[in-house]
Protein backbone atom coordinates (compact mmCIF):
# COMPACT_ATOMS: atom_id res chain seq x y z
CA UNK A 1 0.00 0.00 0.00
CA UNK A 2 1.01 3.58 -0.52
CA UNK A 3 0.66 4.91 2.98
CA UNK A 4 0.78 8.66 2.30
CA UNK A 5 -2.13 8.65 -0.12
CA UNK A 6 -4.26 6.35 2.04
CA UNK A 7 -3.61 8.35 5.21
CA UNK A 8 -4.53 11.63 3.51
CA UNK A 9 -7.69 10.07 2.08
CA UNK A 10 -8.50 8.68 5.53
CA UNK A 11 -8.29 12.15 7.04
CA UNK A 12 -10.52 13.47 4.27
CA UNK A 13 -12.99 10.63 4.92
CA UNK A 14 -12.98 11.39 8.64
CA UNK A 15 -13.95 15.03 8.09
CA UNK A 16 -16.34 14.48 5.17
CA UNK A 17 -18.35 11.89 7.07
CA UNK A 18 -18.90 14.42 9.87
CA UNK A 19 -21.46 16.08 7.65
CA UNK A 20 -22.85 13.05 5.80
CA UNK A 21 -23.49 11.07 8.97
CA UNK A 22 -25.45 13.81 10.70
CA UNK A 23 -27.79 14.61 7.79
CA UNK A 24 -29.85 11.44 8.22
CA UNK A 25 -30.27 12.23 11.92
CA UNK A 26 -30.72 16.01 11.91
CA UNK A 27 -31.79 17.19 8.44
CA UNK A 28 -35.44 16.08 8.74
CA UNK A 29 -35.66 17.84 12.12
CA UNK A 30 -34.06 20.96 10.64
CA UNK A 31 -36.46 21.13 7.70
CA UNK A 32 -39.52 20.42 9.85
CA UNK A 33 -38.77 22.73 12.78
CA UNK A 34 -37.04 25.65 11.04
CA UNK A 35 -38.16 25.57 7.41
CA UNK A 36 -41.81 24.48 7.77
CA UNK A 37 -41.69 21.13 5.97
CA UNK A 38 -43.86 18.18 6.90
CA UNK A 39 -42.02 15.02 7.89
CA UNK A 40 -42.86 13.17 4.63
CA UNK A 41 -41.57 16.13 2.60
CA UNK A 42 -38.39 16.31 4.69
CA UNK A 43 -37.73 12.59 4.12
CA UNK A 44 -38.48 13.01 0.40
CA UNK A 45 -35.90 15.81 0.16
CA UNK A 46 -33.33 13.61 1.85
CA UNK A 47 -34.03 10.81 -0.63
CA UNK A 48 -34.05 13.10 -3.66
CA UNK A 49 -30.67 14.50 -2.67
CA UNK A 50 -29.00 11.12 -3.11
CA UNK A 51 -30.73 9.86 -6.27
CA UNK A 52 -29.55 12.62 -8.69
CA UNK A 53 -26.11 12.48 -7.08
CA UNK A 54 -25.79 8.79 -7.94
CA UNK A 55 -26.96 9.36 -11.52
CA UNK A 56 -23.89 11.43 -12.47
CA UNK A 57 -21.44 8.83 -11.13
CA UNK A 58 -20.62 7.12 -14.47
CA UNK A 59 -20.16 10.47 -16.23
CA UNK A 60 -17.83 12.10 -13.70
CA UNK A 61 -16.03 8.77 -13.29
CA UNK A 62 -15.34 8.64 -17.01
CA UNK A 63 -14.11 12.25 -16.98
CA UNK A 64 -11.73 11.45 -14.13
CA UNK A 65 -10.41 8.39 -15.98
CA UNK A 66 -9.97 10.29 -19.23
CA UNK A 67 -8.03 13.02 -17.44
CA UNK A 68 -5.97 10.55 -15.41
CA UNK A 69 -6.58 12.73 -12.34
CA UNK A 70 -8.42 12.29 -9.01
CA UNK A 71 -7.73 15.26 -6.73
CA UNK A 72 -9.21 17.97 -9.02
CA UNK A 73 -12.60 16.23 -8.87
CA UNK A 74 -12.51 16.01 -5.08
CA UNK A 75 -11.60 19.70 -4.92
CA UNK A 76 -14.26 20.77 -7.44
CA UNK A 77 -17.02 18.92 -5.58
CA UNK A 78 -16.09 20.42 -2.21
CA UNK A 79 -15.66 23.94 -3.62
CA UNK A 80 -19.04 23.93 -5.38
CA UNK A 81 -20.90 22.50 -2.38
CA UNK A 82 -19.40 24.94 0.15
CA UNK A 83 -21.46 28.05 -0.75
CA UNK A 84 -24.61 25.99 -1.29
CA UNK A 85 -24.51 24.59 2.26
CA UNK A 86 -23.76 28.07 3.57
CA UNK A 87 -26.82 29.59 1.85
CA UNK A 88 -29.23 27.05 3.39
CA UNK A 89 -29.05 28.91 6.70
CA UNK A 90 -30.29 32.15 5.15
CA UNK A 91 -33.01 31.15 2.68
CA UNK A 92 -36.68 31.03 3.76
CA UNK A 93 -38.85 27.94 3.49
CA UNK A 94 -38.18 24.29 2.85
CA UNK A 95 -38.42 24.56 -0.95
CA UNK A 96 -35.32 26.72 -1.32
CA UNK A 97 -33.50 25.01 1.54
CA UNK A 98 -34.27 21.57 0.12
CA UNK A 99 -33.26 22.64 -3.38
CA UNK A 100 -29.92 23.95 -2.13
CA UNK A 101 -29.30 20.76 -0.18
CA UNK A 102 -30.03 18.63 -3.26
CA UNK A 103 -27.70 20.83 -5.35
CA UNK A 104 -24.95 20.59 -2.72
CA UNK A 105 -25.14 16.79 -2.63
CA UNK A 106 -25.05 16.77 -6.44
CA UNK A 107 -21.87 18.88 -6.30
CA UNK A 108 -20.24 16.56 -3.78
CA UNK A 109 -21.02 13.61 -6.06
CA UNK A 110 -18.52 15.00 -8.58
CA UNK A 111 -15.74 13.67 -6.38
CA UNK A 112 -17.32 10.35 -5.39
CA UNK A 113 -16.05 7.99 -8.14
CA UNK A 114 -12.62 9.65 -8.14
CA UNK A 115 -12.38 9.13 -4.38
CA UNK A 116 -13.20 5.40 -4.51
CA UNK A 117 -11.01 4.86 -7.58
CA UNK A 118 -8.09 6.61 -5.87
CA UNK A 119 -7.96 3.78 -3.32
CA UNK A 120 -7.67 1.16 -6.07
CA UNK A 121 -5.04 3.28 -7.85
CA UNK A 122 -2.66 3.27 -4.87
CA UNK A 123 -3.16 -0.29 -3.54
CA UNK A 124 -2.18 -3.72 -4.79
CA UNK A 125 -4.95 -6.07 -5.83
CA UNK A 126 -4.52 -8.22 -2.70
CA UNK A 127 -4.60 -5.19 -0.38
CA UNK A 128 -7.72 -3.39 -1.57
CA UNK A 129 -9.93 -4.90 1.11
CA UNK A 130 -7.66 -3.37 3.74
CA UNK A 131 -7.54 -0.08 1.82
CA UNK A 132 -11.29 0.27 1.56
CA UNK A 133 -11.65 -1.09 5.09
CA UNK A 134 -9.40 1.68 6.42
CA UNK A 135 -11.45 4.37 4.70
CA UNK A 136 -14.74 2.84 5.82
CA UNK A 137 -13.38 2.75 9.38
CA UNK A 138 -12.45 6.43 9.35
CA UNK A 139 -15.78 7.26 7.72
CA UNK A 140 -17.64 5.53 10.55
CA UNK A 141 -15.44 7.24 13.12
CA UNK A 142 -16.18 10.58 11.49
CA UNK A 143 -19.87 9.77 11.59
CA UNK A 144 -19.62 9.23 15.35
CA UNK A 145 -17.81 12.53 15.85
CA UNK A 146 -20.21 14.35 13.55
CA UNK A 147 -23.38 13.10 15.27
CA UNK A 148 -21.98 13.80 18.74
CA UNK A 149 -20.64 17.26 17.91
CA UNK A 150 -23.77 18.22 15.99
CA UNK A 151 -25.87 17.08 18.95
CA UNK A 152 -23.82 19.24 21.30
CA UNK A 153 -23.89 22.23 18.95
CA UNK A 154 -27.64 22.06 18.31
CA UNK A 155 -28.36 21.49 21.99
CA UNK A 156 -26.36 24.60 22.88
CA UNK A 157 -27.26 26.89 19.96
CA UNK A 158 -30.34 25.31 18.37
CA UNK A 159 -30.90 23.64 15.01
CA UNK A 160 -30.06 26.92 13.29
CA UNK A 161 -26.39 26.19 13.99
CA UNK A 162 -26.48 22.92 12.00
CA UNK A 163 -25.28 24.25 8.65
CA UNK A 164 -22.73 26.70 10.06
CA UNK A 165 -21.28 23.60 11.73
CA UNK A 166 -21.31 21.78 8.37
CA UNK A 167 -19.55 24.71 6.68
CA UNK A 168 -16.91 24.76 9.42
CA UNK A 169 -16.12 21.08 8.81
CA UNK A 170 -15.89 21.76 5.08
CA UNK A 171 -13.07 24.20 5.72
CA UNK A 172 -11.25 21.15 7.03
CA UNK A 173 -12.11 18.93 4.05
CA UNK A 174 -11.03 21.59 1.57
CA UNK A 175 -7.76 22.11 3.46
CA UNK A 176 -7.01 18.38 3.44
CA UNK A 177 -7.61 18.09 -0.30
CA UNK A 178 -5.49 21.16 -1.10
CA UNK A 179 -2.62 20.55 1.31
CA UNK A 180 -2.39 16.81 1.91
CA UNK A 181 -3.98 14.71 -0.85
CA UNK A 182 -1.31 14.05 -3.52
CA UNK A 183 -2.31 14.90 -7.09
CA UNK A 184 -1.34 11.65 -8.76
CA UNK A 185 -1.15 11.50 -12.54
CA UNK A 186 -2.35 8.33 -14.24
CA UNK A 187 -2.19 7.37 -17.92
CA UNK A 188 -5.37 8.70 -19.54
CA UNK A 189 -7.95 6.02 -20.15
CA UNK A 190 -8.28 4.46 -23.61
CA UNK A 191 -11.34 5.22 -25.77
CA UNK A 192 -14.60 3.95 -24.25
CA UNK A 193 -15.18 0.22 -24.68
CA UNK A 194 -18.47 -1.27 -25.85
CA UNK A 195 -21.12 -1.24 -23.16
CA UNK A 196 -21.39 -5.03 -23.29
CA UNK A 197 -17.92 -5.23 -21.72
CA UNK A 198 -19.38 -3.60 -18.60
CA UNK A 199 -22.09 -6.27 -18.32
CA UNK A 200 -20.33 -8.33 -15.59
CA UNK A 201 -20.10 -5.32 -13.30
CA UNK A 202 -23.71 -4.28 -14.03
CA UNK A 203 -24.89 -7.83 -13.30
CA UNK A 204 -22.86 -7.95 -10.09
CA UNK A 205 -24.13 -4.53 -9.00
CA UNK A 206 -27.78 -5.54 -9.35
CA UNK A 207 -27.20 -8.91 -7.68
CA UNK A 208 -25.59 -7.49 -4.56
CA UNK A 209 -27.78 -4.37 -4.44
CA UNK A 210 -31.21 -6.00 -4.26
CA UNK A 211 -30.59 -6.20 -0.53
CA UNK A 212 -29.99 -2.41 -0.51
CA UNK A 213 -33.76 -1.84 -0.74
CA UNK A 214 -34.24 -3.39 2.68
CA UNK A 215 -31.04 -1.85 4.02
CA UNK A 216 -32.11 1.65 2.96
CA UNK A 217 -35.48 1.21 4.64
CA UNK A 218 -33.95 0.04 7.92
CA UNK A 219 -31.34 2.84 7.85
CA UNK A 220 -34.09 5.43 7.62
CA UNK A 221 -36.52 3.99 10.17
CA UNK A 222 -34.49 2.33 12.93
CA UNK A 223 -34.40 5.64 14.82
CA UNK A 224 -38.19 5.88 14.72
CA UNK A 225 -38.41 2.29 15.96
CA UNK A 226 -36.18 3.15 18.93
CA UNK A 227 -38.35 6.20 19.63
CA UNK A 228 -41.54 4.15 19.58
CA UNK A 229 -39.90 1.80 22.07
CA UNK A 230 -39.34 4.69 24.48
CA UNK A 231 -36.06 6.32 23.43
CA UNK A 232 -35.70 10.10 23.63
CA UNK A 233 -33.65 12.12 21.11
CA UNK A 234 -30.40 11.57 22.99
CA UNK A 235 -31.04 7.85 23.29
CA UNK A 236 -31.81 7.56 19.57
CA UNK A 237 -28.40 9.12 18.88
CA UNK A 238 -26.85 6.53 21.21
CA UNK A 239 -28.26 3.78 18.98
CA UNK A 240 -26.82 5.51 15.90
CA UNK A 241 -23.42 6.02 17.52
CA UNK A 242 -23.28 2.36 18.62
CA UNK A 243 -23.58 1.28 15.00
CA UNK A 244 -21.05 3.80 13.69
CA UNK A 245 -18.58 2.94 16.43
CA UNK A 246 -18.84 -0.72 15.51
CA UNK A 247 -18.07 0.14 11.90
CA UNK A 248 -15.06 2.20 12.98
CA UNK A 249 -13.63 -0.66 15.04
CA UNK A 250 -14.18 -3.60 12.68
CA UNK A 251 -13.88 -2.21 9.13
CA UNK A 252 -10.09 -2.52 8.82
CA UNK A 253 -9.76 -6.08 10.19
CA UNK A 254 -12.78 -7.18 8.16
CA UNK A 255 -11.20 -5.60 5.07
CA UNK A 256 -8.09 -7.71 5.66
CA UNK A 257 -10.35 -10.75 6.03
CA UNK A 258 -11.77 -10.00 2.58
CA UNK A 259 -8.25 -9.85 1.14
CA UNK A 260 -7.66 -13.36 2.50
CA UNK A 261 -11.03 -14.98 1.79
CA UNK A 262 -12.30 -13.13 -1.30
CA UNK A 263 -14.78 -10.36 -1.98
CA UNK A 264 -17.88 -12.49 -2.67
CA UNK A 265 -17.40 -14.57 0.44
CA UNK A 266 -17.05 -11.36 2.48
CA UNK A 267 -20.32 -10.07 1.01
CA UNK A 268 -21.99 -13.34 2.02
CA UNK A 269 -20.75 -13.03 5.60
CA UNK A 270 -21.86 -9.40 5.78
CA UNK A 271 -25.29 -10.16 4.39
CA UNK A 272 -25.73 -12.93 6.96
CA UNK A 273 -24.94 -10.41 9.72
CA UNK A 274 -27.54 -8.04 8.24
CA UNK A 275 -30.14 -10.81 8.39
CA UNK A 276 -29.26 -11.45 12.03
CA UNK A 277 -29.64 -7.76 12.84
CA UNK A 278 -33.11 -7.62 11.28
CA UNK A 279 -34.12 -10.55 13.47
CA UNK A 280 -32.90 -8.72 16.58
CA UNK A 281 -34.81 -5.60 15.54
CA UNK A 282 -37.98 -7.64 15.05
CA UNK A 283 -37.95 -9.08 18.55
CA UNK A 284 -36.82 -5.90 20.34
CA UNK A 285 -39.22 -4.81 23.05
CA UNK A 286 -37.15 -1.91 24.50
CA UNK A 287 -35.02 0.69 22.78
CA UNK A 288 -31.86 -0.65 24.42
CA UNK A 289 -32.32 -3.91 22.52
CA UNK A 290 -31.95 -2.01 19.24
CA UNK A 291 -28.35 -1.13 20.18
CA UNK A 292 -26.93 -4.64 19.51
CA UNK A 293 -29.14 -4.86 16.43
CA UNK A 294 -27.60 -1.70 15.01
CA UNK A 295 -24.09 -2.81 15.98
CA UNK A 296 -24.50 -6.16 14.20
CA UNK A 297 -26.04 -4.40 11.20
CA UNK A 298 -23.08 -2.02 10.85
CA UNK A 299 -20.62 -4.88 11.18
CA UNK A 300 -22.38 -6.51 8.24
CA UNK A 301 -22.30 -3.27 6.27
CA UNK A 302 -18.54 -3.04 6.84
CA UNK A 303 -18.09 -6.42 5.15
CA UNK A 304 -20.60 -5.83 2.36
CA UNK A 305 -19.43 -2.32 1.47
CA UNK A 306 -15.74 -3.20 1.39
CA UNK A 307 -16.36 -6.40 -0.55
CA UNK A 308 -18.45 -4.66 -3.20
CA UNK A 309 -15.94 -1.84 -3.73
CA UNK A 310 -12.98 -4.22 -3.91
CA UNK A 311 -14.76 -6.53 -6.39
CA UNK A 312 -15.66 -3.70 -8.77
CA UNK A 313 -12.17 -2.20 -8.54
CA UNK A 314 -10.72 -5.61 -9.43
CA UNK A 315 -13.15 -6.15 -12.31
CA UNK A 316 -12.65 -2.73 -13.88
CA UNK A 317 -10.10 -2.46 -16.71
CA UNK A 318 -7.11 -0.32 -15.81
CA UNK A 319 -7.88 3.26 -16.75
CA UNK A 320 -11.64 2.86 -16.24
CA UNK A 321 -11.92 2.28 -12.51
CA UNK A 322 -13.71 5.52 -11.67
CA UNK A 323 -16.27 4.98 -14.43
CA UNK A 324 -16.98 1.39 -13.35
CA UNK A 325 -17.23 2.41 -9.70
CA UNK A 326 -19.58 5.20 -10.79
CA UNK A 327 -21.82 2.67 -12.54
CA UNK A 328 -21.84 0.51 -9.43
CA UNK A 329 -22.72 3.53 -7.26
CA UNK A 330 -25.53 4.48 -9.63
CA UNK A 331 -27.17 1.06 -9.29
CA UNK A 332 -26.49 0.53 -5.59
CA UNK A 333 -27.49 4.02 -4.45
CA UNK A 334 -30.62 4.07 -6.60
CA UNK A 335 -31.90 0.82 -5.09
CA UNK A 336 -30.92 1.99 -1.60
CA UNK A 337 -32.86 5.21 -2.14
CA UNK A 338 -36.00 3.26 -3.02
CA UNK A 339 -35.81 1.61 0.41
CA UNK A 340 -37.38 4.39 2.51
CA UNK A 341 -40.43 4.54 0.23
CA UNK A 342 -40.88 0.76 0.22
CA UNK A 343 -40.33 0.72 3.99
CA UNK A 344 -42.95 3.42 4.53
CA UNK A 345 -45.50 1.41 2.54
CA UNK A 346 -44.65 -1.75 4.52
CA UNK A 347 -45.05 0.10 7.83
CA UNK A 348 -48.35 1.66 6.72
CA UNK A 349 -49.88 -1.75 6.01
CA UNK A 350 -48.12 -4.12 8.41
CA UNK A 351 -46.28 -2.01 10.99
CA UNK A 352 -42.61 -2.42 11.83
CA UNK A 353 -42.93 -6.20 11.50
CA UNK A 354 -43.73 -5.65 7.82
CA UNK A 355 -40.67 -3.41 7.42
CA UNK A 356 -38.27 -6.05 8.69
CA UNK A 357 -40.00 -8.88 6.83
CA UNK A 358 -39.50 -6.84 3.64
CA UNK A 359 -35.84 -6.24 4.53
CA UNK A 360 -35.31 -9.95 5.14
CA UNK A 361 -37.08 -10.87 1.90
CA UNK A 362 -34.98 -8.55 -0.29
CA UNK A 363 -31.82 -9.79 1.43
CA UNK A 364 -32.72 -13.43 0.83
CA UNK A 365 -33.50 -12.70 -2.83
CA UNK A 366 -30.09 -11.04 -3.17
CA UNK A 367 -28.39 -14.09 -1.66
CA UNK A 368 -30.25 -16.42 -4.03
CA UNK A 369 -29.26 -14.37 -7.07
CA UNK A 370 -25.64 -14.29 -5.89
CA UNK A 371 -25.71 -18.06 -5.44
CA UNK A 372 -27.07 -18.59 -8.95
CA UNK A 373 -24.43 -16.30 -10.45
CA UNK A 374 -21.34 -17.03 -8.39
CA UNK A 375 -21.78 -20.44 -6.80
CA UNK A 376 -22.00 -21.64 -3.23
CA UNK A 377 -20.52 -19.04 -0.85
CA UNK A 378 -18.79 -17.41 -3.82
CA UNK A 379 -16.31 -20.28 -4.34
CA UNK A 380 -16.61 -20.24 -8.14
CA UNK A 381 -16.41 -16.43 -8.13
CA UNK A 382 -13.17 -16.54 -6.14
CA UNK A 383 -11.64 -19.01 -8.58
CA UNK A 384 -12.75 -17.06 -11.66
CA UNK A 385 -12.76 -13.47 -10.43
CA UNK A 386 -11.46 -10.88 -12.93
CA UNK A 387 -7.71 -10.41 -13.00
CA UNK A 388 -6.07 -7.13 -12.12
CA UNK A 389 -2.53 -5.71 -12.26
CA UNK A 390 -0.32 -6.49 -9.29
CA UNK A 391 -0.08 -2.84 -8.32
CA UNK A 392 -2.25 0.21 -8.78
Amino acid sequence: MTQRELLSLSLYSLLASNRSGLFIVFLPLYLVELKGASLPIALAILTLAYVPASLIGPLVGRLSDRAGRRRPYLLLGEALAFPLFLLITFVPGYVLAGGLFIAAELALAIGGPAYTAYVADVTRANERGAGYGLLNATSSAGGVVGVVLAGVVTLEFGLGALFPFVVATMVGTLSVVVLLVPDIHLPPSPPPRPLREMRPVVTFSFAVSIRAIGSGAVATFYGYLAATLGANDLEVSVVAVAGLLTGALVSLPLGRLIDRRGEIRGIWYGTALALASYGIFMVSTTWTETIPAQAVRNGGLALVGTGMQAWVARAAPEGQRAEYLGVFTLINSSLWSVGPLVGAVAIAFFGYLGLFVMAIATTVVSLIVMELLYGEMGIRARLNRPSAPAAG
